[in-house]
């Protein structure tokens, strides 16, 4: 029995850990310091529509923050999508619909994008030169190279405006409970437990579970019933969108570990 129970607490150590910031006004007192991966998470909308983009042949995806810097990007000839409270900015080419992303024909293109919550977690989360998107549609995807990784992860759910989302929160359980199973992790925080129970409870009918967001409804209003279907598409993406220090690249298309 001593065996069995050194042998338990030697393999627990090597684990990596999980742990969750359910928004960006968190991030600052995570306990993960080294050898860590940050994920960001935005199911309503960013990191759902970066995979689109993808998807769609998008070369590259720069985050920006501000919107002067994206007129910037935009008078260098980028591609450039933005909203601002689930609206698009006027002059930006696109705004942050996958559906829309998914049209049309962007192969080879170079897109500066700028939202509400994403890109501002993501402006966070860049003091780590190891940055994720991840999202319902790639989640089979971003997990399969996360494990490939061997390293501690952070999952930063962008939230709305520094509060907590439900739909982000939903995500980041299912992502636990994917990379748990693998045996290859260990949740660390309470968060991390929360917002996998969550997952439990809510995973058998997801859609009308998250039907309760405030974001979610928000969206509703506005007559995105098409985004809201697809940002809720489990797997419907190979993307992993990766940050390679200039911006996101999908190394899904190079088979890159």
């Amino acid at each position: 029995m001593k065996i069995y129970t050194a042998l338990y607490i030697f393999n627990t150590l090597l684990m990596n850990s999980l742990e969750v910031c359910l928004s960006p006004a968190l991030y600052r007192y995570k306990t993960t310091e080294d050898n860590f991966i940050v994920v960001v998470i935005d199911i309503l909308r960013a990191t759902s529509a970066f995979c689109a983009a993808f998807d769609s042949g998008v070369e590259i995806v720069i985050p920006v923050s501000g919107l002067e810097k994206l007129r910037e990007f935009k008078e260098q000839g980028y591609l450039t999508a933005a909203e601002r409270d689930g609206l698009k900015v006027d002059f930006a080419d696109f705004g942050n619909s996958p559906t829309v992303f998914l049209q049309i024909n962007l192969t080879g293109k170079k897109l500066a994008y700028s939202t509400t919550n994403g890109t501002r977690a993501i402006e966070i989360a860049s003091e780590s030169s190891n940055i994720a998107l991840a999202a319902f549609v790639n989640l089979n995807s971003i997990c399969r190279w996360l494990t490939l990784q061997q390293k501690n992860v952070v999952f930063l759910c962008s939230g709305w405006k520094n509060t907590v989302s439900l739909e982000d929160t939903l995500c980041a359980g299912a992502l636990v409970e994917s990379l748990q199973a693998s045996g290859q992790y260990k949740g660390i925080c309470d968060a991390s437990t929360a917002a996998l129970e969550l997952w439990q409870s809510a995973k058998e009918n997801l859609v009308e579970s998250v039907k309760k967001a405030s974001h979610y409804q928000r969206l509703s209003k506005m007559g995105l019933s098409d985004d809201l279907n697809q940002c809720f598409r489990l797997n419907s993406s190979k993307s992993v969108p990766v940050w390679d220090g200039a911006g996101f690249k999908d190394i899904s298309k190079n088979g890159s570990k």
